[in-house]
């Protein structure tokens, strides 16, 4: 009944009967007419003209009863939308009719409101806690949940030409306004509402101006005057002003603007610009705390591009070593992940040489040091360390390709206390145990890995695939690293998988295993119950003879065979040797 329905209302809908299927809908669907039905009537209703009734002079329908079927519909977005489009032509008296609409419009906007608000809870907390070795990063940051900006920079690349910026970008904001009435506009803010300024000059494409207010060339800008203190107070120190606070608002909500207006790259100009030109020592302390409190903000909204940049322009190169870690985390190809792991050996490499230059080497950081960025709390081993992780991790990426999968999931930093940075690590050793064994035997033992756990899972793998010559080579390579016990474990678990999953008797890998009761073990697992025997009598073992004799051979098999009475006897043969 239900798809004689269906097929009925699609073909009173293609013939354009929509108020039969309206009828039929309402007479046999559980739910009534669909969100596409009514909107379909709405439309039709409002947009079409039909003959003998009534019409305005210029054409249009009046008294149009269509709101009744806006009523209707589930998606109440869907209904805001119509309702706005055609509610100039309605003849409404009830007032819930308005209510409705109005509810729904206010959900469309609750509903963007929320998409932003999500993001900005989704920045992390600043920890303080002392980082290990490669603990900073703890795979908090996963590419998916990062803001569009950092998905898509416009404007990679500073032009040339310093002028380049100074008005307006290609794709941004133009003003209406002609230049004599721009500065009257700016001169009447700068006299009655200077709070309001830097945002009028963002709508109006001025982005160099706007940044030139919070950092002119050769002075530092006056502080607030106390009637606006309350206003651009620091929300993160609200008990005191903030010292790089002016009228025009705080550093944060310049950089809130330029994010907005992608015009991140014109602060990176005012700023770098100030550094080159300014002797003065009261500019530089106030570029310099700037440029703290601007990849502080960076940070906390996770614009890693952006981050970078500055660090770059602060000097601080292992923190932008750090940054690049987490920039290869989120490449979104090879290309990108090599480059930026090229830039971040880079800096490791410039921040260690800094510190043998000053002489500040710290050998030793104190457990519990509170205060101190990651790039104080890591000693000179430390980035000796990194450099060298780096370089491990660049040969990792050029062993996999795009159709891998994420760049992140081949990332070998990490928490190292972290249980899934420990199974990422121990994957790709599997991974490249069979592509690269020397770089897995080095990722290994960087890393501190379980290598016999490792070889186990790869020799296992091989042996489900039937990769003998593979196999083969793989145990050609583990010989030597790895001692006896655990060189049969590996083998055993290659026997295993081809005694239990394939039915198979895996001779040969059985006679490379050096200790007879292993040999004893995998000749039963396989079937081969009478070389078992054979090699536990002559291993001398005792134990071997007396635990597999009676639950193994199962007596019939022993006296049909006439094993039973060699067993005995080679039982009697070795206790009579260790008396």
């Amino acid at each position: 009944m239900a798809l004689e329905t269906d097929w009925g209302l699609n073909l009173l809908i293609d013939e354009g009967n929509l108020l039969d299927a309206l009828a039929l809908s309402d007479r046999f669907l559980r739910n009534g007419a669909s969100d596409r039905l009514l909107q379909m009537l709405i439309i039709s209703g409002e947009d079409d003209t039909f003959p003998g009734q009534p019409q305005s002079s210029s054409g249009l329908r009046i008294w149009s009863n269509s709101w009744q079927y806006c009523l209707r519909l589930k998606d109440k977005q869907l209904a805001a939308r119509l309702a706005l489009k055609y509610l100039h032509r309605w003849e409404l008296k009830q007032l819930w009719m308005f209510s409705l609409c109005v509810h729904a419009i206010c959900l469309m906007v609750i509903n963007l409101k929320l998409r932003y608000e999500h993001l900005a809870k989704s920045a992390p907390a600043v920890l303080d806690d002392p980082l290990s070795a490669d603990s900073y990063l703890n795979v908090l940051y996963m590419p998916s949940t990062f803001p569009r900006s950092e998905r898509s920079r416009r404007f990679q690349e500073a032009a040339k030409d310093n002028s380049t910026h100074s008005s307006d970008f290609e794709d941004g904001p133009r003003s209406n306004l002609d230049s004599i009435r721009y500065l009257e506009c700016v001169n009447y803010l700068q006299e009655y509402a200077r709070q309001h300024l830097l945002g009028f000059m963002f709508r109006h494409g001025r982005f160099k101006e706007a940044c030139l207010l919070f950092f002119p060339v050769n002075s530092v800008p006056n502080p607030p005057q106390p009637s606006s203190l309350g206003a651009v107070a620091s929300s993160s120190s609200p008990q005191r002003p903030d010292p790089l606070a002016t009228d025009y608002g705080t550093v944060d909500d310049l950089c809130d603007l330029c994010i907005g207006y992608g015009a991140m790259p014109v602060l990176e100009e005012v700023i770098s610009s100030r550094i080159a030109t300014t002797q003065d020592q009261l500019v530089n302390q106030h570029t310099t705390a700037a440029v703290a409190r601007i990849c502080l903000y960076c940070e906390t909204h996770k614009h890693f591009n952006y981050l970078y940049k500055f660090q770059v322009i602060k000097k601080d190169h292992v923190a932008a070593g750090l940054c690049c870690i987490q920039l290869f985390m989120n490449s979104a190809s090879q290309d990108e992940a090599l480059k930026h792991l090229e830039h971040a050996k880079m800096h490791f490499d410039e921040g260690l040489s800094a510190r043998y230059k000053v002489g500040d080497s710290t050998k030793l950081v104190t457990k519990g040091v509170r205060g101190k960025t990651a790039s104080e709390k890591l000693t000179e081993e430390g980035l000796v360390k990194f450099s060298a992780r780096v370089a491990i991790q660049m040969d990792v990426v050029r062993s996999f390709n795009d159709a891998d999968g994420s760049q992140w999931k081949h990332s070998l930093f990490g928490n190292p206390n972290d249980h899934e940075t420990f199974r990422r690590r121990c994957e790709i050793a599997e991974t490249l145990a069979e592509k690269n064994f020397d770089l897995a035997f080095q990722v290994i033992y960087e890393f501190n890995l379980p290598a016999v756990d490792i070889y186990a899972g790869v020799a296992a793998s091989l042996a489900e695939r039937k990769k003998g010559g593979q196999l083969t080579e793989f145990f050609r390579n583990i010989k030597g690293t790895i001692d006896d016990d655990d060189w049969d474990q590996v083998l055993g678990a290659a026997i295993n998988v081809y005694a239990n999953k394939h039915k198979e008797r895996p001779d040969r890998l059985i006679d490379m295993l050096t200790s007879s009761h292993r040999k004893v073990l995998a000749c039963v697992v396989c079937g081969r119950l009478k070389s078992a025997f054979q090699i536990a009598s002559r291993s001398g073992s005792v134990a071997d003879v007396q635990h597999y004799m009676p639950m193994h051979f199962q007596f019939w098999i022993c006296a049909n065979s006439g094993w039973l009475n060699i067993c005995s006897l080679s039982l009697e043969e070795v206790t009579v040797d260790l008396r």
